[in-house]
């Protein structure tokens, strides 16, 4: 039961601020706070400065827990002054200080409100409250709790909201699915409430599956019922939400966590929401998803359930519900792989097959490659089988970067295996093969045959449901349309009419059933029936009692006799035999799984069978003459039967409680024989008799041995039921009298009726009563009970006193301190020298028996005796018998206990790697006394050295820091307190890389092509697998090793192919795992590549002639062939400070002269060389290394090599000449400047073949001629480097223009003041003119100071600049005076002849239009048209209505008349209509055209 917090108004007892503190200030000025939900109020308008009003910077979390836990507040508040905290809660008081504790950390400023075993009533509105003098600052928190079990004290409650017709609470929170442990039996062919439930959120798609799975084949029936159901949910949901939709079934994430979807709109926000599985509620949390196993968030409209750490247990029905209507249901199934993925061994570019068979159908498996998820693509086909048992996984085209780990997971359920992708070494080398079309892999295995087996399965599974479902409506109307009432079955089984059953079922909880019955019913102990037969003369059938769920009942007789059948304790049945003449047929009540019978006779005398109470079986024995034959009932696998006598006398054989065998003596005299019932493994047997005595035997409760002695007298022997190992016994009598052997089990024994009026009475056989039989004679026969395993005699008797033992009254054992457990029984035991009264007193008041106690004595023995302990049951316990008394104190408590998610959580192991610290952490609920310790492999920890340990009120923190591998281990925490103690267990894994292999390196095989080694797995892998194996090799004589490859973990061989013949190599081989590689196993001695004959060393090699490029080489053959011919020779070199010999050829490439040219050298480099002889064996050992030689020419006279001889720099830059040379030997250089030694702070910086000149900061007097020397003894080189120094040019003087011939235009200007510096200074002109209004270069390179212009025409304006240049760049330009046609012009005569005006000014007009243009996006674009008009027009462009001639976008230009645009790459927004508008004087004109741009 879930208890839900009543959030209701005002203010209870104790909540808010202290009234007595209360005054009218605290009415301020409403404040927002930055953390949402908190209220301040602020008491003063204007706060000091430096003060502040409370404020809360963490609030307490809403939490929802379970009954009995430790809930707890946590809150933080700031303010100045400090502020004052107060906690208290809507309905009730928080003053108790046992269920409530404030407290208040001055380390991390948290002030704590906690209440310890958290009650149902604490669920609550609780407030927190901080104050100071500035104002208040208030937040609310909601504690819900749910309920543990039923509670007695609601069930009136709920009982008085039944009768006043208050379903509505009594049904509230309650699934529509009951749990398992209240599920009603259900009648054969029912529906599970779980289908309706699941169709009711499942898509259509899903009803013919769910239909399957439960076995509805009535699909219109179905769909009918199904919208009736609908319609009423949607009118119960339409009261809580709306817009309900988007219902997404459980499904497993793949960060290994479960959830379901949903989307609705709360009407009330308040509505509480409650997740069910399997019926059951189960808590969850908002906020803190990493403290619980469930978490339901929400998103928007969404609401996400979710649940982490999956285990088996977790499936189940799941459902979520708003206030008591349900809104959602899924079924979360678990499945387990009947046939999983197997490694796979491709070839490259072939394809990979990797096949599972589930035990239930499932859509899709999520399938992982090297630890990422795969999906249906190009590279990966994913294949389910129609039934969606078998799945596959194809992996297309396989490379050797595809081989790795392949998994496949079903839920919490996963499989995985390798892919291996073997290099196609028949391919040709640097081209790609065609793809195979073969597939690799497969499981090995009829996947169709087990899947087919599986669905059988699943079919008849499915059949069996259909078939109880069809039986039930078969049977449901066979019986609306009996009419007639049920007829009594011939054999008379009694009905017990008399019998009213009652059963309740109050919030989820079963009460007891009450049973009342009339006539002589034994009542039932369990669910059991117990019934009195039907009889025609009115005498009565009793039944004894059922104890378990099995059924006593007595059989019909047709002449009014009894049948008697005792109580059925188990499942056992017990039944009276069948009778013709109306004798007396018994059978007594089974108490276990046996069964007991009565025999048949022929005389109409009685055959009574006592009831078995275990699987033993009890019969009466057959008679010839009417006497009585019982067999009393086993009480466990025993065997009790009757003796066999005749003369009509009784034999009866008691009940054997355990595996011990009761039997009644023989007798020919037709006396009795009686055999009590053994309560262990005991044996109890009644002594043999001549004259007709009878002889008892009392029941053994335990192992001991129960017998009755003989006597002579008829005077009485009784025998206790002995409850532990000692020994009891009866006597036997000749009088008739009575013989009883008492029980002190928890049954009830009496004494059966005999012929002659004497009572036989049988030992109880539990801790109950046992009485003696009345007999006619008066006597009484009572049954003692031995309680210990001393012997207990001196039962009542009629000849003999009571037989006691005196002496002074004295304790002999007392009381003493003990712990009880709460809810079990205690025992406490004083005992006395003599048989005296005593009284009990608890806490100095008198004790009786009741309520829960039990107070008896046994002779000098007594006890006190709690049968479920209590709280209230702890105190000072006092006997006191006369003067003397003893006392002792009782403590009920419980066990200390674990929360099963935190015990859940903490037995998961705890993985680290070698180095890092180990953390373990259990919580518990706080306990006094309670001792906390932790182990290791059953080895205490103590505090100390790498061990941290902390204790703390709930929880206890074990730390070890820095782990190695041998810490890896069981880690044990044990929780103890006087009650007794609990313990919970982890194991912590210490990762490391793995240990080595294991030697030694055994040779498989060792061929001419082929060395074949073999190692063993390491001892330790370091707690995690192998993964893979890396083989690396050394060649004898070399000091380097390679790498080989590596092998899987499965594989402990290597085959190496790579060798040569005759040649010897070392292997070792390194273990990998995913912490790295372990050391090195390596092999003892070379192995040599199969069995060779090489021929011996050539002669030292002799260097014949070097150069820089070339080494020739000579040698003599070997003066020891080995009988072999000799090929050729192997040529290897080494170069100076290197370990490294390299071969000049291969072998299979031998040098046949014994001399050779060494191309492969590097100038100035110095190398030695060996060669080696090479036959059919290969090569063999290599001759002794020749002198080292340089390569270098021989000496030379100096060169240069590609100087530049002129270098411009700039004034103030430094100059750098560089002159690489060739010269041998090195020669002797030397600088000069004109022909003159260099200035001091001039530098020169020689190395080897390369000399530089450097002048720091250079000046225009650096300029020079610059020569370097080179001599050395062979002879001298001279190169000459201009170096110039110089700076940009000053600008020309002022330019003046004339005009001396028509057309023509003299410019000249004013030398620029550089021109005598500078001997490379030039002039440069440009021109511009009012036509184009561009400027162009019309002169370049001219050393004088004029120029003439050509083509000079009237009416245009010209301008003209002048440049001077020379190698730095361009001075500023010289700019001159307009020449235009009213300036500086040569009249020309008419010579008398007059001319006409004529004038050539027009209107602009458009010769040539614009085109439409529809470029594509990101191309260039020419648009062009031609204007003319006099004077010359004015040209402007637009794009939609806007001028661009600024923008610098577009490229616009005017030349003669032909106005062009350019755009470099068209963009999206350069699209529209472009217009060109030419204006002048006279007028204007103006054309257009649209631009499309194209993607």
């Amino acid at each position: 039961m879930f208890k839900r917090t009543k959030v209701t108004d005002g203010t209870a007892t104790g909540q808010g601020p202290d009234a007595e503190n209360w005054d009218g200030k605290e009415v301020g000025f409403r404040k927002k706070s930055k953390v949402p939900g908190v209220m301040i109020t602020q008491y003063i308008e204007k706060l000091p400065e430096g003060k502040s009003h409370p404020d809360f910077t963490r609030k307490p979390i809403a939490l929802t827990i379970q009954e009995g836990k430790f809930a707890f507040f946590k809150a933080i508040v700031t303010g100045d002054p400090k502020p004052t905290v107060v906690w208290s809660r809507n309905n009730g008081d928080v003053s108790d200080p046992a269920r409530y504790q404030s407290k208040y950390d001055p380390n991390s400023n948290e002030h704590t409100f906690e209440m310890p075993h958290v009650k149902p009533d604490q669920a609550d509105t609780y407030k927190c409250f901080a104050k100071n003098e500035y104002g208040q600052a208030m937040v609310t928190v909601v504690l819900n709790v749910i309920e543990v079990g039923f509670k007695m004290t609601k069930a009136p409650q709920q009982q008085a909201e039944v009768a006043n017709c208050n379903f509505k609470k009594v049904l509230k929170r309650r699934s529509k699915v009951v749990p398992k442990a209240e599920e009603p039996e259900k009648k054969e062919g029912e529906i599970d409430p779980k289908f309706w439930e699941l169709l009711m959120s499942a898509d259509k798609k899903d009803y013919e599956r769910i239909c399957a799975e439960f076995g509805v084949t009535d699909f219109r029936w179905m769909l009918k019922k199904l919208n009736e159901m609908k319609r009423e949910r949607e009118e119960e949901q339409a009261e809580f939400v709306k817009n309900l939709s988007d219902l997404k079934p459980i499904h497993i994430n793949a960060d290994g966590t479960a959830s379901f979807e949903l989307e609705f709109d709360l009407l009330d926000p308040s509505s509480s929401i409650y997740l069910y599985k399997d019926g059951e509620m189960i808590p969850y949390t908002k906020e803190l998803g990493d403290k619980m196993k469930h978490c339901l968030r929400k998103v928007g409209r969404k609401y996400i359930f979710s649940m982490r750490d999956l285990m088996p247990e977790d499936a189940g029905f799941y459902q979520l519900d708003v206030e008591d209507v349900n809104m959602f249901s899924t079924d979360f199934k678990m499945v387990d792989f009947l046939v999983k993925i197997q490694e796979v061994k491709a070839m490259e570019r072939e394809d990979a097959v990797f096949e599972c068979v589930i035990s239930a159908p499932l859509s899709k498996l999520m399938w992982f490659g090297k630890n990422m998820p795969l999906e249906q693509g190009d590279k990966y086909d994913i294949e389910v089988s129609e039934d969606k048992l078998i799945h596959r996984l194809v992996v297309k085209d396989c490379m050797v970067v595809d081989k790795g780990i392949y998994a496949a997971c079903a839920g919490i359920k996963s499989c995985n295996a390798w892919l291996v992708v073997e290099a196609d070494k028949g391919a040709p080398k640097g081209k790609k093969t065609a793809r195979k079309t073969t597939r690799a892999g497969g499981s090995g295995t009829d996947l169709q045959k087990v899947a087919q087996e599986q669905q059988q399965i699943l079919d008849k599974e499915r059949e069996e449901r259909k078939e109880k479902i069809k039986a039930a409506r078969e049977a449901a109307a066979e019986a609306a349309a009996a009419e007639e009432p049920e007829k009594t079955a011939d054999s008379g089984a009694g009905k017990d009419k008399g019998a009213a059953v009652k059963v309740e079922r109050i919030d989820k909880t079963s009460v007891a059933a009450t049973t009342t019955v009339a006539g002589d019913s034994g009542s039932g102990h369990s669910a059991g029936k117990a019934s009195g037969g039907a009889k025609q003369d009115g005498s009565h059938a009793d039944a004894g009692g059922g104890h378990s769920a099995g059924k006593a009942s007595g059989g019909a007789r047709k002449d009014g006799s009894i049948a008697d059948a005792g109580g059925g304790h188990s499942a056992g049945k017990a039944s009276g035999g069948a009778k013709q003449d109306g004798s007396h047929a018994d059978a007594g009540g089974g108490h276990s799984a046996g069964k007991a019978s009565g025999g048949a006779k022929q005389d109409g005398s009685p055959a009574d069978a006592g009831g078995g109470h275990s699987a033993g079986k009890a019969s009466g024995g057959a008679k010839q003459d009417g006497s009585h034959a019982d067999a009393g009932g086993g009480h466990s696998a025993g065997k009790a039967s009757g003796g066999a006598k005749q003369d009509g006398s009784h034999a009866d054989a008691g009940g054997g409680h355990s595996a011990g065998k009761a039997s009644g003596g023989a007798k020919q005299d037709g006396s009795h024989a009686d055999a009590g019932g053994g309560h262990s493994a005991g044996k109890a047997s009644g002594g043999a008799k001549q004259d007709g005595s009878h002889a008892d035997a009392g029941g053994g409760h335990s192992a001991g041995k129960a017998s009755g002695g003989a006597k002579q007298d008829g005077s009485h022997a009784d025998a206790g039921g002995g409850h532990s190992a000692g020994k009891a016994s009866g006597g036997a009598k000749q009088d008739g009298s009575h013989a009883d052997a008492g029980g002190h089990s928890a049954g009830k024994a009496s004494g059966g009726a005999k012929q002659d009026g004497s009572h036989a009475d049988a030992g109880g056989h539990s801790a109950g009563k046992a009485s003696g039989g009345a007999k006619q004679d008066g006597s009484l026969a009572d049954a003692g009970g031995g309680h210990s395993a001393e012997e207990a005699s001196g039962g009542a008797r009629q000849d003999e006193p009571l037989a006691d033992a005196g002496g002074e009254p004295g304790i002999t054992s007392g009381l003493s301190d003990i712990h009880a457990i709460r809810g079990q029984p205690a025992e406490l035991t004083v005992k006395m020298n003599t048989d005296c009264d005593g009284a009990w007193f608890k806490d100095g008041e008198p004790l009786k028996s009741g309520g829960g106690i039990s107070i008896t004595k046994d002779a000098n023995i007594h006890k006190l005796t709690i049968h479920s302990c209590r709280d209230t049951d702890s105190g000072l316990l006092r006997f006191v018998s006369g003067d003397l008394s003893t006392e002792g104190r009782i403590t009920v408590g419980d066990v200390p206990e674990f929360d099963e998610d935190d015990l859940h959580k903490f037995s998961k192991p705890v993985i680290v790697r070698v180095g890092q610290n180990a953390a373990f952490k259990m919580p518990f609920q706080p306990q006094e006394s309670l001792t906390v310790s932790w182990f290791k492999d059953g080895t205490e920890l103590k505090d100390g050295g790498g061990v941290k340990i902390v204790r703390e009120p709930n929880h206890s923190r074990l730390l070890l820091r820095d782990c190695l591998r041998s810490d890896s281990g069981e880690i044990k925490i044990q929780l103890k307190n006087p009650f007794g103690a609990v313990e919970a267990t982890s194991q912590l894994i210490v990762l490391d890389r793995p240990g080595p292999p294991e030697g030694p390196v055994e040779t498989v095989e060792t061929t001419s092509s082929v060395i074949e080694i073999k190692w063993n797995p390491p001892k330790d892998d370091g707690g995690s697998a192998v993964t893979n194996y890396i083989i690396e090799r050394q060649e004898r004589g070399h000091s380097l090793w390679t790498k080989l490859g590596d092998v899987s973990a499965e594989k402990t061989s290597f085959r190496d192919r790579n060798v040569t013949h005759g040649k010897k190599y070392s292997y070792r081989i390194y273990a990998e795992n995913p912490q790295g590689l372990s050391d090195s196993l390596e092999t003892a001695d070379s192995i040599m590549a199969g069995i060779m004959i090489l021929s011996g060393p050539p002669g030292k090699p002799k260097v014949v002639s070097t150069s820089k490029t070339c080494i020739n080489l000579t040698w003599t053959p070997p003066e020891d062939d080995k009988g072999v011919p000799i090929i050729g020779y192997q040529v290897e070199k080494r170069k100076k400070d290197t370990n490294q010999w390299l071969a000049l050829n291969a072998i299979n490439e031998p040098i046949e002269d014994v001399n050779y040219a060494v191309k492969d050298v590097t100038e100035g480099a110095e190398y030695e060389f060996r060669v080696s002889a090479i036959n059919e064996s290969g090569a063999g050992d290599a001759s002794p290394p020749s002198a080292m030689a340089c390569a270098k020419n021989p000496n030379m006279r100096p060169c240069f090599k590609d100087p530049e001889d002129f270098l411009v720099v700039r004034a103030g830059n430094s100059v750098r000449v560089k002159i690489s040379y060739e010269a041998e030997p090195p020669p002797h250089i030397t600088w000069l400047k004109d022909d003159e030694p260099i200035a001091p702070w001039i530098n020169v910086i020689n190395t080897e073949g390369m000399s530089q000149l450097v002048i720091p900061s250079s000046k225009r007097s650096d300029s020079a001629i610059y020569t370097i020397k080179a001599k050395n003894s062979v002879g001298e080189a001279f190169f000459d480097v201009e170096v110039r120094v110089t700076d940009e040019p000053k600008c020309p003087g002022p330019v003046e223009l004339e005009q001396t011939v028509y057309g023509k235009v003299a410019v000249s200007w004013v030398p620029s003041p550089d021109q005598e510096l500078d001997d490379r200074l030039y002039y440069v002109v440009s021109q511009h003119d009012s036509n184009t209004r561009m400027w162009k270069t019309v002169a370049d390179r001219l050393f004088a100071n004029t120029y003439t212009a050509h083509n000079i025409l009237p009416g245009i304006e010209y301008h003209f600049r002048v440049y001077a240049k020379n190698d730095m760049g361009l001075s500023d330009p010289s700019q001159s005076p307009t020449w235009g046609a009213n300036s500086n012009r040569v009249p020309i005569s008419s010579n008398g002849v007059s001319s006409m005006e004529i004038s050539f000014e027009r209107p602009p007009s458009i010769l040539v239009p614009l085109k439409v243009h529809t470029p594509p996006k990101g191309y260039q674009l020419y648009m062009t048209c031609a204007v003319r008009g006099c004077p010359t027009p004015n040209v402007s462009w637009y794009l939609n209505n806007t001028c661009i001639n600024s923008d610098k976008n577009y490229y616009i230009t005017n030349s003669c008349g032909v106005c062009s645009m350019y755009i470099l790459r068209v963009r999206e927004n350069d699209g529209g209509e472009y217009r060109v508008v030419a204006v002048n004087s006279l007028g204007k004109a103006e054309c257009s055209t649209k631009l499309t741009v194209r993607d």
